[in-house]
């Protein structure tokens, strides 16, 4: 079993996505615009998520945060 990661778009370069951790995504299957929240598996962009979407996952996989 694989774990998508939520992240945030920061920057958007040929058909890249740069991520606020500086992760460079795949945007290709998934349109996106930069500030939108997605998941990512892989360094490829599988789905666009809600902020709140975001914020709940980042709370489940890391408690603490």
């Amino acid at each position: 079993m694989c774990l998508a990661i939520p992240q945030k778009i920061t920057k958007i370069k040929n058909q890249k996505a740069i991520t606020a951790d500086n992760d460079v995504l795949d945007c290709s299957l998934v349109p996106v615009k930069i500030g939108d929240w997605v998941l990512e598996q892989n360094d490829l962009i599988i789905a666009k998520i809600t902020s709140r979407q975001a914020r709940d996952m980042i709370h489940l996989y890391f408690p603490n945060f």
